[in-house]
C-alpha cells in the first residue's frame, strides 16, 4: 500500500470541504426562498416544481453517472486494456443514460403527474405488483448509494491517513444536512457545481500529461512509452498491446457491464426523479446532450491518468515502481490517483481526491432524494397514511434522508469489512436486479403487459440470473467462491440470464394471464399535496399542444437515440476490433486531439448553457438583491398557498386571479 497523502488531506476534504459545501447550498437555498420565493413545499422538495430546463438536466445526468465508481473502473479499465478500455466504459455508460431518454419522455406523455418511477407501477398494477417493484427499486437504491460511498472512502483510506469507518459516516453527514433543507433543487445545483469542477480537473491531467509534463509531454512520447510496457507487461489484447481495439477479454467484460448496468440506471428512482423535474420539452435535449457530455469523461480521464500510470510502470516516478499496481489496488481504482501522482505530484493526487469527494457527495445527494421520495410517496402515503398533508409528507421526507444516510453509511463499513470492492458490486447488481429493467420498459411501453408479470416473471428472472452465476462459476472455474463469482465468464452469462429470461418471463405471462391495464389513463391517479402551489399543480397535466409535440418528438427521438447507440456501440469499435488494428503514432495522436476537443466542447455546454437559460431568472434576480424590484413571496388565504408576484408582474391582482383559479372563479378587473 502506499501512502501519497497525509492524514491533513483526507480529513480536509471529508470535513472541511464538506462541512464548506454544505453551508454554500444552505445558503443558496435560504436566498432562493427570500429573493425568489421558493417554497419547501412536498411537491418542490421531491419534484423541483417540474421546472428545470435542458442545461441543468444535462449537467444532472453527467453528475448521475460521475460515481467514483465510474472515475475509477473506467481508470481501470484502461490500465489494464490500454486505450480501448476508457472508451469500452464510457459505451457502458451511454448505452443506458442514451436509452433511458425513451424512458424520460414516455413518462412526460403517459405519467406528467408522478412523483417518482415507482409510483407509476401502482398507478397501472396496482399495489401487489407495486410492492414487487418497490423491492428492486429500494434495493437498487441502497446498493447504488452504498457503492458511491465504498468507491470514495476506499480510495480516501487507502490513499491518506483516514479510517474507512470515519470517511463512510462523515461524507453523508454534510450532504444530508443540504439535501435536507434544498431537496432536490438544491441537487441540481450541486450536481451542476461538482461536474464543472470535476470537468476542469480532467482538462488539466490531460494537458499536463500530453503538453508539459517532463516525463510524457506528447502523444509520441506516450506512444513509445506505452509500446516499452507492452514488451515487460503485456495486455491480453493483439500481440499485447495497449493501443488495439482487439481484446477479447475486455469486449467481453464491457458487455458484462452494459448487461448489469441496465438495473444501475433504469431501476434506480434517481435518474426517474430527473425526468420528473425537467420541464417536459426539455427532457430529449437533456438526457441526450448530457449522455454525450457523460461519455467523454471515462474515455479522457482514463487517458490523462491510467495510460500514464500504465506507461510509467517502468520509471522510478510511479509510486509501485519497479511493480505494476498490484491486483487488489487496481480493483478499488487506484491507477486514477496513481496516474494523476506520478505526472503531477501531491497536487496531482490532491485533485484526484478532490474529484472523488465532489463526484460521492453530488451523486449521494441524488441518491439520498430519490430514496427519501420512494419513501414519502410509494410507502408512507401510499400504505400509512393515504390522506398525509404537504407538512407531513415534507417531515418525512426529511426523516428519510437522515435515516438512509445513517444506513448506508453502516451498509458501507460492512462490504468493505467483509472485502467486497465496487468492481464487485458493479457486476453483482444486474444478476440480482437486472429484472427490474424489463418490468419498468414494458410497464410504460407494452399495454398488453400483464400484473402478473410483476408477481411471476420478474422474480424467475432474479432467480434464473443466480442460478446461472453459481452454475457458470462452477463451471468455468472450478470452486464458488466470493473471487471466482466476479470473474468474467460467470458475470457476463448471469447477467444475460436474467435480463433475457425476464424478456422471455414476461410475454409468456401476459399472454397466459392478460389483465386490463390500460397505458392511457394514468395521468388521472396521481394525487398532488395539499401544500402544492397553483403552478406546481398546473403542471401535473399536460395540455394538448405540449403532448402533441411530445408525441412527434419521440418518434425522432427514438430514432435518433439509436442510431447514436449503435453507431458508438458497433460501427466503431469492432472494426478495429476485427482487423486487429494497433494504432500508429498518428492515429493516436488524433484519439487524443478528439477526446481533448470533445472534452473542451461538453465543458463550455455544462458550464454555460445552463446559465445562458436562466438569464431572465439572473437577471430578476441580481435586481431583487439590490432592491429594484420587490421579493416574491407566497401568502396562505384560506388554508391555501397561492403564489405572489413583484408588483412589476402584476402584484396584488395577481393574488386575486391565483386565488380565483384555486378556487374554480373567474375574476375581472375592478
Amino acid at each position: 500500500m502506499v501512502q501519497i497523502l497525509d492524514a491533513g488531506y483526507g480529513y480536509g476534504f471529508v470535513v472541511g470541504l464538506g462541512a464548506a459545501f454544505a453551508l454554500i447550498m444552505i445558503l443558496v437555498t435560504k436566498v432562493l426562498t427570500k429573493y425568489m420565493g421558493e417554497v419547501q413545499d412536498s411537491e418542490h422538495f421531491s419534484t423541483a416544481s417540474r421546472s428545470i430546463k435542458s442545461g441543468l438536466i444535462s449537467s444532472a445526468v453527467v453528475s448521475s453517472w460521475c460515481w467514483p465508481g465510474t472515475l475509477l473502473s473506467s481508470c481501470v479499465y484502461t490500465y489494464r486494456y490500454g486505450v480501448a478500455g476508457g472508451y469500452w466504459y464510457g459505451i457502458s455508460g451511454i448505452s443506458h443514460s442514451m436509452l433511458f431518454t425513451l424512458i424520460a419522455l414516455q413518462m412526460k406523455r403517459k405519467a406528467t403527474g408522478a412523483h417518482t418511477i415507482v409510483e407509476i407501477v401502482r398507478a397501472r398494477f396496482g399495489k401487489a405488483a407495486h410492492c414487487v417493484y418497490l423491492f428492486y427499486s429500494c434495493g437498487t437504491n441502497t446498493i447504488i448509494a452504498s457503492m458511491l460511498l465504498l468507491g470514495c472512502s476506499q480510495a480516501f483510506a487507502h490513499v491518506a491517513d483516514i479510517h474507512i469507518v470515519a470517511c463512510a459516516f462523515l461524507f453523508p453527514i454534510s450532504v444530508a444536512a443540504y439535501t435536507m433543507l434544498g431537496g432536490l433543487k438544491s441537487t441540481f445545483l450541486s450536481d451542476w457545481i461538482h461536474t464543472v469542477i470535476i470537468y476542469l480537473v480532467i482538462i488539466c491531467s490531460l494537458l499536463v500529461c500530453y503538453c508539459t509534463s517532463d516525463l510524457i509531454g506528447s502523444t509520441g512520447k506516450m506512444w513509445d512509452l506505452l509500446h516499452e510496457v507492452s514488451k515487460t507487461h503485456p495486455s491480453a489484447g493483439h500481440e499485447g498491446s495497449y493501443l488495439t481495439f482487439s481484446n477479447k477479454a475486455l469486449v467481453m467484460l464491457a458487455w458484462s457491464q452494459i448487461m448489469s448496468g441496465w438495473a444501475t440506471v433504469f431501476a434506480d428512482p434517481s435518474y426517474g426523479q430527473k425526468a420528473i423535474a425537467a420541464k417536459p420539452m426539455s427532457t430529449i435535449s437533456g438526457y441526450v446532450i448530457g449522455s454525450l457530455c457523460w461519455f467523454i469523461i471515462p474515455w479522457s480521464f482514463g487517458l490523462g491518468t491510467a495510460l500514464a500510470a500504465l506507461a510509467l510502470t517502468n520509471n522510478p516516478a510511479s509510486p509501485t515502481y519497479p511493480h505494476p499496481i498490484p491486483a487488489m489496488e487496481v480493483n478499488m481504482g487506484m491507477p486514477l490517483l496513481y496516474g494523476l501522482y506520478a505526472i503531477m505530484g501531491k497536487a496531482g493526487a490532491a485533485a484526484g481526491i478532490l474529484v472523488l469527494f465532489l463526484s460521492c457527495t453530488s451523486s449521494l445527494s441524488a441518491e439520498l432524494v430519490s430514496f427519501s421520495s420512494v419513501v414519502t410517496y410509494d410507502i408512507y402515503r401510499a400504505y400509512v397514511k393515504p390522506e398525509a398533508t404537504g407538512r407531513q409528507l415534507v417531515t418525512v421526507s426529511h426523516i428519510s434522508v437522515v435515516v438512509f444516510a445513517l444506513f448506508i453509511a453502516g451498509l458501507t463499513v460492512m462490504f468493505n469489512y467483509i472485502g467486497i470492492t465496487i468492481s464487485w458490486i458493479l457486476t453483482f447488481i444486474g444478476i440480482i436486479l437486472g429484472a427490474a429493467p424489463v418490468g419498468i420498459t414494458l410497464t410504460l411501453f407494452w399495454p398488453r403487459m400483464s400484473k402478473y408479470c410483476f408477481y411471476y416473471a420478474l422474480p424467475l428472472g432474479s432467480a434464473t440470473g443466480l442460478c446461472c452465476w453459481i452454475g457458470a462459476c462452477k463451471h468455468f472455474y472450478g470452486a464458488v467462491n466470493k473471487d471466482n463469482l466476479a470473474l468474467v465468464n460467470s458475470t457476463i452469462i448471469a447477467n444475460f440470464s436474467t435480463f433475457g429470461s425476464t424478456v422471455l418471463y414476461c410475454v409468456i405471462v401476459s399472454y397466459l394471464f392478460p389483465s386490463d391495464n390500460s397505458l392511457e389513463d394514468l395521468g388521472e391517479k396521481f394525487q398532488i399535496g395539499d401544500d402544492a402551489k397553483a403552478s406546481e399543480q398546473k403542471l401535473m397535466q399536460l395540455d394538448e399542444a405540449t403532448k402533441a409535440k411530445l408525441d412527434r418528438i419521440f418518434k425522432w427521438a427514438s430514432l435518433g437515440v439509436f442510431c447514436i447507440w449503435l453507431s458508438f456501440t458497433f460501427i466503431l469499435p469492432f472494426p478495429m476490433y476485427g482487423q486487429k488494428y494497433i494504432m500508429s503514432k498518428r492515429f493516436f495522436k488524433g484519439w487524443v486531439v478528439v477526446s481533448i476537443i470533445w472534452l473542451f466542447i461538453a465543458f463550455l455546454y455544462i458550464t454555460f448553457y445552463p446559465i445562458y437559460e436562466s438569464r431572465s431568472a439572473l437577471y430578476h434576480f441580481f435586481r431583487k438583491v439590490m432592491g429594484k424590484e420587490e421579493s416574491e413571496k407566497v401568502v396562505f388565504l384560506y388554508g391555501e398557498e397561492v403564489e405572489s408576484t413583484s408588483s412589476e408582474h402584476g402584484g396584488k391582482n395577481s393574488v386575486v386571479e391565483a386565488i380565483a383559479e384555486k378556487s374554480g372563479n373567474s375574476v375581472s378587473e375592478p
